[in-house]
């Protein structure tokens, strides 16, 4: 029961002590522990700010970031513009290089066509020249194998020739 009613003698000690640890952790220890408690209010005070400088860094970056990627969507939109353009023009100019090509093929195939027509229809006309020789020899030789048949032929032949 002693310990519920401390008598004074505890108390008295005990408060002597107790002043005695204060007074030598007073002369030691709490200034070395105030010290090292400011020391660390600095060093979170410092961290804080270097934080929030971070954060502003990181926020500028950020925005930084976002810029490039605007220009950089803004440039990769243009150059796709360019490049339908581009194709456009190249598809256009392919299309009418054909067109001229294909053109330029039909009018040398005419050219030639109508050449080997030409060519035709002239070793025609000389196979036909030949082939009507051929005929009259031969019809004049049969129908002239009689003397008087001969002379009549020249006579009329000279006669239609001067008449002519």
């Amino acid at each position: 029961m002693e310990l519920i009613t401390p008598d004074f003698g505890i108390i008295f000690w005990q408060t002597i002590i107790l002043l005695f640890v204060l007074f030598i952790l007073g002369k030691f220890a709490w200034k070395p522990i105030l010290q090292t408690l400011q020391q660390r209010e600095r060093n979170i005070e410092e961290a804080l700010k270097g934080a929030q400088e971070a954060k502003e860094i990181l926020a500028q970056m950020k925005a930084e970031q976002d810029q490039l990627l605007e220009n950089s969507s803004r440039e990769r939109e243009k150059m796709a513009n360019e490049a339908i353009v581009t194709k456009n023009s190249i598809l256009e100019a392919a299309k009418i290089e054909a067109q001229h090509l294909s053109d330029k093929v039909l009018r040398d195939a005419r050219e030639t066509i109508e050449v080997e027509k030409t060519m035709a229809f002239d070793k025609l006309k000389h196979e036909i020249g030949v082939i009507s020789i051929q005929v009259a020899e031969k019809l004049l030789a049969k129908e002239l194998n009689k003397e008087n048949k001969q002379e009549d032929l020249v006579r009329r032949l000279v006669k239609e020739t001067h008449l002519n």
